[in-house]
């Protein structure tokens, strides 16, 4: 079980009746429970091979609507002599209309063998270990699964936990990878040599945000999706991802205030030259906390206000 133990999903399960189940092919499904943070359903299972009837394989499958998903698959059976065959199935792509992965095959002829054979009191020994890597989204575009805990987390200590407790939803919990974030931000503690958890405020927004932090590069053309990601990578100082969002939202319109609101200086700098009229500033100004905004816009802001009242009078 050592190697089934580093997935972030993983067990074990003995089918009793091994030898009746062969026949009618109908040994039962074993739940195994949500993965992939939202994809439920998931169970695990023996059956005939359907491209080769003298063999059994390890299934595991949800009849859920999901994603295409990159898994990594590894299952082990025990032999009769008390040796495990196993065997490691990496990127195993699972169709989101068919969800299954196909782990180890048993040769029903060696059941009985008496160096090879694998029935042990009537009955199979199994072990598996289930990690998915990657989920395809909208686009096409491959995203991390930062749903379920890393691979092998618990001996590498190489993981950061964010969770967000409600009393309305579920909790819930992303997991990543700290040696980036450690990289491109101070805001996370380099020297440690544990597994971190760090809880949020707020979670909308934050999914995309670590999925940008990680490189995934989205065709987004809300600016919502953007200002919502920005929040968060200006708040743990990625400054990196702050500089990629802010040449998303080049093309995107947005008002006084949102720039205000965001911390986009620069583009706060164009928006207040395309107003024409005081008015028009004072009802975007009106929708902001005028205490929190930094001393640079505060002062941009009166500024342009008041040029706009002087050229508002020569009009």
């Amino acid at each position: 079980m050592d190697i089934c133990s580093e997935y972030a999903f993983n067990g074990e399960w003995f089918f009793e009746n091994a030898r009746e189940h062969i026949e009618r092919d109908d040994f039962p499904w074993i739940p195994i429970g949500t993965i992939g943070g939202c994809i439920p359903g998931w169970h695990m299972r023996l059956k005939r091979n359907p491209f080769n009837d003298n063999k059994l394989i390890l299934f595991i499958y949800t009849s859920h609507e999901k994603p295409r998903l990159r898994c990594f698959l590894h299952s082990e059976y025990l032999r009769n002599d008390g040796a495990w065959e196993c065997l490691t199935k990496r990127a195993v792509f699972i169709r989101h209309d068919k969800g299954g992965g196909y782990g180890i095959d048993f040769n029903i002829d060696e059941m009985d063998d008496e160096n090879n054979g694998y029935l042990i009191n009537g009955g199979i020994k199994i072990e598996y270990g289930f990690q998915i890597e990657a989920i395809l989204g909208k686009n096409d575009i491959w995203t991390f699964n930062f749903h379920d805990p890393l691979f092998d987390c618990e001996y590498d200590e190489n993981m950061i936990s964010f969770v967000k407790n409600s009393e309305e939803d579920e909790m819930k919990l992303f997991h990543c990878h700290k040696q980036l974030l450690t990289f491109h931000s101070t805001y996370f503690d380099s020297d440690s040599n544990e597994n971190q958890m760090i809880e949020l405020t707020g979670s909308v927004g934050f999914h995309d945000f670590l999925q940008i932090s990680h490189g995934v590069r989205f065709l987004e053309t809300s600016k919502l999706f953007y200002l919502d990601a920005l929040k968060f990578a200006r708040k743990y100082k990625l400054f990196n991802v702050v500089h990629l969002v802010d040449e998303a939202l080049r093309s995107m319109d947005l008002t006084v205030s949102e720039a205000i609101k965001y911390g986009l200086n620069h583009r706060l700098a164009d928006l207040l030259n395309e107003m024409e009229t005081s008015e028009e500033l004072k009802e975007e100004l009106k929708k902001v906390n005028l205490d929190k905004i930094s001393g640079e816009m505060m002062k941009k802001c009166v500024k342009h206000f008041f040029q706009l009242v002087v050229q508002n009078k020569h009009l």
